[in-house]
């Protein structure tokens, strides 16, 4: 009987995340009836027109810190500026400071930085050069 704090905690968790699921599955249902409405609306300008060979567009999320393409910009800048090998954690607290962030946003900014790195890994403008603690170290491709 000595486990009731994490069973509360449990319950607690169980029930939050059961309240997303139906928040979700109502949002879907609404997404799915704008779709057929938006499927009848082809139909009157075209009725042998095939909707399902329509592709679905992938849905990125940006982010409110920065504008679209501005923390790859500023990961690539950081790194050319020091002319060095710097850490995913240094590359994140020279961006914060030039835009002046607080610190709460470091989790938030510091998962921007490492997907804009990957990224320009993918293209070949940077390549990792090992670890630094939990921290991949990053230099400009040569």
């Amino acid at each position: 009987m000595g486990h009731t704090y994490a069973i509360s905690g449990l319950v607690g968790k169980r029930s939050e995340m059961a309240g997303l699921v139906e928040h979700h599955q109502k949002e879907i249902e609404r997404l799915r009836q704008c779709l057929y409405q938006i499927d009848a609306a082809i139909r009157i300008f075209d009725p042998a027109y095939r909707t399902r060979s329509i592709k679905a567009t992938e849905y990125r999320r940006y982010s409110r810190i920065f504008k679209k393409g501005e923390c790859y910009r500023l990961c690539l800048e950081s790194l050319r500026c020091a002319n060095d090998v710097l850490s995913t954690t240094l590359i994140t607290e020279i961006i914060m400071h030039k835009k002046e962030l607080k610190h709460e946003q470091q989790a938030t900014i510091t998962d921007s930085v490492n997907n804009s790195l990957r990224f320009a890994e993918r293209r070949g403008i940077v390549q990792r050069v090992g670890m630094d603690g939990i921290s991949i170290r990053w230099k400009i491709a040569e």
